[in-house]
């Protein structure tokens, strides 16, 4: 019984951590993004 709630306790956590994680790559996604989008629009002040 200890066995599966400490499986179950881990699945839960180990999700937690995915979604934390797909939520910087797209932070970090989008950085980039306005980052370069940011270059192109200097660039086509000039």
């Amino acid at each position: 019984m200890e066995n599966e709630m400490t499986v179950l306790r881990l699945t839960k956590e180990n999700e937690n951590f995915r979604k934390i994680i797909k939520t910087q790559q797209n932070t970090i996604n989008r950085l980039i993004d306005y980052f370069i989008l940011g270059i192109r629009n200097n660039e086509i002040q000039k």
